[in-house]
């Protein structure tokens, strides 16, 4: 019974905030679709702790701390992906100067549409929607792949 209470509080506190959660994040962040993730990710960590947050005197409240910690950490990450991006971005143009053309073998960890793909999203400012149409893809197969492309960058060495 108590299980269910929560549930239908955790419920309830969805209908109410989800929206608001998600204005405030793609306010912060400029990505409606990453805004909801971030926002849906509040409410899987809030229904793991709903025997707290149950109990907590602002229950609101510690959702929107939460989405602010969950927006710190998206804005970070973005920030070192970034400067990693710049820095795989200038060793190709090096390469590009030196040898007058991208010979792909010695980048096959990311395949110039990969490259663009990020370079569209992190330095051009696209949403990975605009990027999606823009190639002609569903917003979910461009998200698996930028993120794809992204786990490459990270796992290269620079």
């Amino acid at each position: 019974m108590l299980a269910n209470k929560a549930d239908d509080f955790i419920h309830q506190l969805y209908i109410e905030m989800f929206k608001k959660l998600v204005r405030t994040a793609c306010f912060r962040i400029r990505d409606y679709h990453a805004a909801e993730d971030i926002a849906q990710d509040v409410f899987v960590l809030a229904h793991k702790m709903q025997d707290d947050l149950v109990v907590h005197p602002n229950p609101k409240g510690w959702l929107f701390d939460t989405l602010n910690k969950k927006l710190m950490h998206e804005l970070r990450a973005r920030t070192r992906f970034i400067a990693s991006l710049e820095k795989l971005e200038a060793k190709l143009l090096a390469e590009q100067s030196e040898n007058n053309e991208i010979k792909s073998d010695k980048f096959d960890h990311l395949t110039q549409q990969e490259f663009d793909m990020l370079k569209m999203v992190y330095n051009d400012g696209f949403t990975i929607k605009m990027v999606a149409e823009k190639l002609g893809l569903t917003y979910e197969t461009c998200r698996r792949q930028i993120q794809r492309a992204k786990d490459k960058v990270r796992n290269c060495e620079l």
